[in-house]
């Protein structure tokens, strides 16, 4: 069966030859052939994403008289964006027929739409139920000629508490002849009370599942630990030359956070929240489906309604409480016949989930390891060279070099072309085939006791040969970054380069040191915060590789104790034989040591190492080497 099949309008029909449109889904089948000749009630029960909106929506336009200019269809969704999508599906459709159609939920000032109601007179009101409810009280929404009511995600609004609002705006459609149709993926037990109440002998179709999950939909999961998760999730965007998709999260505070990181390395990357005002969710969707931006992190809560096509990737930040959400997450890429990656970053104890969303989506789901550095410096290799493509192609269309080529072409005349490339590689890809050989391992499975600490407790070497310390100060200590590697590295007589992945938290820092210092490192430094001392011992886990630095403090520690080395002013009463250093308190915390700069670009940024984290919170930045803002001041 194809859409010419129905008995649709021609210009109607000319509309979905225009998207491309040639086959129905199953629940458009079903219901378009029905709605458009039946004058009866109608529920269909299909899942998100299977043409709910076609399935309607066409047949409304097919029966709405298009002379008159009164409100003749209420359409009812759950939420905003679901309510903007289906205006704006409604409003492509009829492209060639004059109908008009009307959005209106909260979080815009009413009085704008009410004005817009009196100038548009739209014959199709597409509303969230509590701002139709409001219109309606006002005076400003009459639907007393209204024929169609359609309840789209009726489950999803019991779920939201607007099963209330939607049994109040049902009873103020009064024709004799008018029709109500639901759409809904489940029928719990309230929806199949208000079909009883509300609709009168209504067709019912429910779509079959043939599966939950999509077979072109490839899922995979990879283990890591919690503090390893944003890593994570950018060491599988730097594997992959091309993504356009979701990050889900469980809380709005990671999908912040997690949007923060993104952006300081240098992807594109955007958030919904529940935070955030109708005007920026409006912004941030309309930038994410013109591909401005690549990456959109989000809870499920936010989600809702969202239906974009042409994702390439889901990325799951974790896995949902409610194994149900995971179908729903992973059904937005691997539509309409392409392929899909659903991609997991899970933490070790959600993997006994796994086993309930393969039974319950009917597919595997492949454990991977996260990508190495070898297959990192691949994908960036290869998305430079697809850049050269580009320049090579425009080059064809214009091969006009300026004067200027002649004195750099000279200077090459002597070389070779497998030298001429070799040069090329290394002044593209040298410093950031450097920084990826420094790398930290994620590595996700758990080590016995044994493997963490010997038995007198030192800790036990990665794969260079390093020991992660806890140190017992952090930034609300007055912790900053250079001071304290310069005095580490004094303590220990070594070059403080060789300290590395440096974090600061609030209460405590982290480092890794070469494992031979570590005895004189326990045993044998005098560092104090205030009147404290600072205490370094081996962590549990001892993390693999370096590269990075840690954050930079921006304030220093404070007072210093006889004898022992510390950091700030002098502290009232204490004995001046110690060493203090000072430093000033606008120093700004550091950024990100050593960045992530990759040569191939990514997100519109030119090839040649712009993944570049280039500051940091206050504008200073910590680049590889741990000279920073602060100033030292040496106090007696």
């Amino acid at each position: 069966m194809k859409f010419n099949d129905f008995p649709l309008k021609a210009t109607l029909l000319r509309a979905i030859e225009e998207r491309g449109y040639v086959e129905p889904t199953d629940i458009q089948a079903e219901a378009i052939p029905y709605l458009c000749t039946e004058k009866g009630d109608f529920v269909g029960q299909a899942q998100t994403g299977t043409g709910k909106t076609a399935a309607f929506g066409l047949p409304l336009l097919n029966n709405i008289e298009a002379s008159e200019r009164t409100i003749q269809a209420i359409v009812l969704s759950p939420t905003r964006e679901l309510a903007n999508q289906i205006c704006e599906e409604l409003k492509k459709f009829s492209t060639h027929e004059d109908v008009r159609t009307m959005s209106v939920y909260g979080g815009t000032p009413i009085d704008g739409q009410i004005r817009n109601l009196k100038k548009i007179r739209p014959q199709i009101i597409v509303g969230t139920p509590g701002r139709v409810l409001d219109l309606i009280r006002r005076g400003a929404l009459k639907l007393e000629n209204a024929q169609y009511s359609v309840l789209d995600e009726a489950d999803e609004m019991l779920d939201m508490g607007f099963l209330d609002d939607v049994k109040d705006i049902l009873s103020k459609v009064v024709r004799e002849d008018k029709q109500t149709w639901m759409f809904s993926a489940t029928m719990p037990r309230p929806i199949l009370n208000l079909i009883q109440d509300y609709l009168n002998e209504p067709k019912i179709v429910r779509v079959q599942k043939k599966t939950l999950s999509n077979e072109n939909i490839t899922q995979k999961y990879y283990v890591v630990r919690d503090r390893q998760m944003k890593e994570a999730v950018c060491r599988l965007l730097d594997s992959v030359e091309e993504y356009y998709g979701i990050i889900f999260t469980k809380t709005k505070i990671d999908a912040k956070g997690l949007t923060d990181e993104l952006n300081m390395r240098g992807y594109l990357a955007d958030s919904l929240h529940g935070d955030m005002d109708q005007k920026h969710r409006d912004l941030t969707m309309k930038k994410f489906k013109e591909k401005r931006v690549k990456l959109l992190v989000c809870t499920d809560v936010a989600a809702r309604g969202i239906d974009v096509d042409h994702l390439t990737h889901v990325f799951n930040y974790g896995l949902p409480q409610d194994l149900e959400s995971y179908v729903h997450r992973i059904g937005r890429t691997g539509r309409a016949g392409q392929k899909g990656m659903a991609l997991s970053i899970v933490a070790p104890s959600e993997t006994r989930k796994l086993g309930q969303l393969e039974r319950l989506t009917k597919a595997k789901i492949a454990k991977e390891t996260l990508p190495t550095v070898d297959v990192l410096k691949d994908a960036m290799v290869r998305r430079s060279v697809n850049q050269y493509d580009f320049i090579f192609e425009e080059m064809e269309k214009e091969d006009k070099m300026d004067s200027s080529f002649a004195l750099f072409a000279e200077a090459f005349e002597h070389l070779e072309k497998e030298q001429i490339l070799k040069v090329m590689f290394k002044s593209q890809f040298a410093d950031a085939i450097r920084r990826l050989d420094r790398e930290p391992v994620i590595d996700a499975q758990e080590r016995t006791r044994s493997e963490r600490t010997d038995r007198n407790g030192k800790g036990v070497p990665d794969r260079n040969g390093n020991i992660r310390f806890f140190v017992s100060a952090g930034r609300d200590d007055g912790v900053e970054l250079n001071t304290l590697l310069g005095d580490i590295a004094k303590e220990l007589k070594i070059d403080q380069n060789k300290i590395r992945n440096v974090q600061l938290k609030e209460k405590f820092s982290f480092l890794d040191v070469p494992a031979e210092f570590q005895d004189q490192l326990i045993a044998g430094c005098e560092i104090y915060a205030g009147k404290r001392k600072v205490r370094f011992e081996p962590t549990r886990e001892s993390r693999g590789g370096g590269g990075r630095g840690g954050r930079g403090g921006g304030r220093n520690f404070g007072g210093n104790r006889g004898g022992g080395r510390s950091f700030g002013g002098s502290r009232d009463g204490g004995r001046s034989g110690g060493r203090s250093f000072g430093g000033s308190r606008d120093g700004g915390r550091g950024g990100r040591s050593g960045g992530r700069s990759f040569s191939g670009s990514r997100d519109g940024n030119t090839a040649g190492g712009n993944r570049r984290s280039s500051g940091n919170a206050n504008g200073n930045s910590v680049a590889g080497s741990h000279s920073g803002s602060s100033e030292r001041n040496f106090n007696s």
